[in-house]
């Protein structure tokens, strides 16, 4: 059964099912404008920046898109270059020079008020820049609205911003809109009965195990509307080559020591508790398990858009072994994405697909019911990795010294704690955003700090053979 990515050739693009979800809760969660703040190692002018940003938007038409209702449901219009691409950019691109980027309080500031700007996406042009010049490291806070990419897209943005600083042509982007139905549905149509009954048996046990757990969280107190979003900015200050080295000697991968060092920290909390248990919500890359490209199926289409799922990772007893938590937070993992390649996720997701039957008010009412209620589901945090970035760098730059990017920090609104796990230049940061009026900013910097000791006593005893208490 082929589900092939749908070119598109006229100026309409369809919603896929997570795309309906963003377009319903915008606004209800606070704008989901996602703002990647980037600073420089080297002087650029406000001018280089505003050209390569008018590029952007040129090559890459989705940035050009507006949010319009069908006679049905909603679908992305592709506004056509001209005046009004022109006198809309104007209002998106804005100069900063009263941000003291030397200091660390004051460029969080700036992000965190980058992350709350509204964005109206029934007008059109997708995408938030705010430059502040420097005389040796300037930033930029380029954000783009989650409808309209995912953070794959958005680390391609960034890579594509590099290119034209440094004097390189920027790679023009097609316009395709898989379904992501795609990605989920059996190979051939007689498996889908079985499927569907192997992922419906996954989610009736995962349910029923976590009925008897106690899930750990941050300091919470669950109110009935959304509020702002807190932001955090947080450098590990165990260097990534020792968590690599720790890694390589357990058998695992880095995102799985931190994924592991992570639910360490929240079971920390109870050590005393049977019960208590760290759930982890772990995004997965959907565009691997489209069907592969063919002549007849162009497969899952470039890079735009959100193709993104997710499983859960529940681990108890803080008092494991550092090799049996790695080892079981791995095997975690590894059958997660199973999973996905078997086909196995299809009853949450097709249900999922009826977000664009059910319409933008029914889907949004659904949402600001069930948190009212306090019905969401109970993690401890949403943890997604964005690996090292280190790609974003073009190896053909021109001119005596590239500019690169020595900071990186991408982050995006979220109704649950949502640490991102970003390495660049040997360097692992761990940003955060969640809920502020729920839980407040000094638990949240107790929790990095607990992580920054949990890492660096993982270290301590896989790396350097010593037993730390």
């Amino acid at each position: 059964m082929a589900f092939s990515s749908k070119a598109v050739t006229g100026d309409t693009v369809p919603l896929n099912r997570s795309e309906h979800g963003y377009a319903a809760i915008e606004g209800l969660a606070g704008t989901m404008v996602q703002p990647y703040l980037m600073r420089f190692d080297a002087p650029v002018s406000e001018a280089q920046v505003r050209a390569v940003l008018r590029q952007l938007v040129s090559a890459y038409p989705k940035l050009r898109a507006a949010l319009e209702p069908g006679l049905h449901r909603y679908h992305l219009r592709i506004l056509p270059e001209g005046p009004l691409i022109d006198q809309m950019f104007e209002l998106a691109f804005r100069v900063h020079t009263d941000v003291d980027l030397d200091d660390p309080e004051a460029l969080q500031a700036w992000h965190w008020r980058a992350l709350h700007e509204v964005l109206p996406l029934e007008r059109g042009l997708g995408f938030r820049a705010h430059f502040a010049p420097h005389p040796q490291r300037p930033a930029l806070i380029f954000g783009v609205p989650h409808l309209l990419a995912d953070g794959m897209t958005m680390v391609e943005q960034v890579r594509q911003i590099l290119r034209g600083l440094n004097g390189l042509p920027l790679e023009a982007m097609p316009l395709e809109a898989p379904s992501m139905l795609g990605s989920i549905a059996p190979e051939r149509w007689w498996q889908w009965p079985r499927q569907v009954w192997r992922s419906r048996q996954h989610k009736v046990a995962e349910a029923r195990r976590l009925a008897g757990l106690h899930v750990q969280q941050l300091p919470t107190a669950l109110g009935e509307h959304y509020s702002t979003t807190g932001l955090r900015h947080h450098t590990v200050p165990t260097p990534v080559a020792d968590l690599r080295r720790a890694a390589r000697q357990l058998g695992v991968s880095l995102n799985t020591l931190l994924v592991s060092a992570i639910a360490q920290t929240f079971l920390a909390q109870a050590p005393g508790d049977p019960q208590a248990a760290a759930v982890i919500r772990i995004s997965v890359n959907l565009r691997k398990f489209y069907p592969a490209a063919s002549a007849t199926s162009p497969g899952h289409g470039p890079l735009w858009g959100n193709h993104v799922g997710a499983f859960l990772v529940i681990e108890q007893d803080a008092r494991k072994p550092w090799a049996e938590r790695v080892r079981s937070v791995d095997a975690a993992i590894k059958e997660g994405q199973a999973r996905y390649a078997r086909r196995e996720m299809c009853w949450t997701y097709l249900l999922e697909e009826l977000m664009p039957c059910l319409g933008r008010t029914l889907v949004g009412h659904i949402g600001l019911k069930l948190k009212r209620a306090g019905r969401f589901p109970a993690i401890s945090c949403h943890a997604t990795s964005l690996g090292d970035v280190g790609g974003i760098h073009p190896r053909e730059a021109t001119g005596a010294k590239p500019v690169r990017v020595v900071q990186l920090v991408p982050l995006v609104n979220s109704i649950s704690p949502l640490p991102v796990l970003v390495e660049l230049d040997g360097v692992l940061s761990v940003p955060m955003a969640w809920q502020l009026g729920e839980t407040p900013p000094a638990a949240v910097a107790d929790f990095h700090a607990r992580l920054d000791a949990t890492l660096a006593r993982l270290v301590q005893e896989v790396v350097g053979g010593v037993a730390v208490a």
